[in-house]
């Protein structure tokens, strides 16, 4: 994802995404939430979109990832991220330019805008990929021990994907599991 604070600036919604988009926006803006999102991004290579998304499926009652679920959604979500990559890195580049280059904030502010719109891209294209139907969800709401749970499930399976039994990616999305449950 963008850098904090970035995504709650903006309250574009894509069509047809359930409620993730607001969701995502409401979990990023929660104190913590944006820079354990980041730390993990950068120091472990996570998919933020991934890792939203498996808080939101926990939110919605669905209990864990189906077999091959994840690297499916991973795997659509890989031509967004080739462009999103070198934005990124171009975003950050031109972030420390500003001072120098008069040009450097407007270009920043593109890449930012089209960055975000990405992301909103990442997230109608892994939803897609996902089996985000109710066919496949508990029935009732989760309760919130339920939700947290399945979230915990959710981040494990991604976080064993990118980075197994490494400890500062544990520690990390311990982070991020305080951070998206805190009262």
């Amino acid at each position: 994802m963008s850098e904090p604070g970035t995504l709650a600036k903006d309250g574009n919604q894509p069509p047809a995404d359930g409620g993730f988009w607001r969701f995502s926006l409401a979990l990023y803006g929660r104190p913590g939430a944006a820079a354990a999102c980041l730390a993990l991004q950068d120091r472990c290579g996570a998919d933020v979109t991934l890792l939203l998304l498996g808080f939101w499926r926990a939110h919605k009652g669905f209990p864990g990832w189906a077999d091959g679920e994840l690297a499916r959604v991973t795997a659509a979500l890989a031509p967004v991220n080739a462009v999103q990559r070198p934005l990124r890195q171009a975003r950050r580049a031109l972030k420390a330019l500003q001072a120098d280059e008069p040009a450097a904030p407007a270009l920043y502010g593109e890449i930012k805008a089209l960055e975000l719109r990405l992301e909103q891209v990442a997230q109608v294209w892994a939803l897609g990929a996902c089996r985000a139907s109710p066919a496949f969800r508990d029935p009732e709401p989760p309760g919130r021990e339920a939700e947290i749970a399945a979230a915990a499930q959710h981040l494990s399976a991604s976080l064993d994907m990118i980075a197994p039994g490494d400890a500062e990616a544990l520690q990390l999305g311990a982070a991020l599991l305080d951070a998206a449950f805190a009262a």
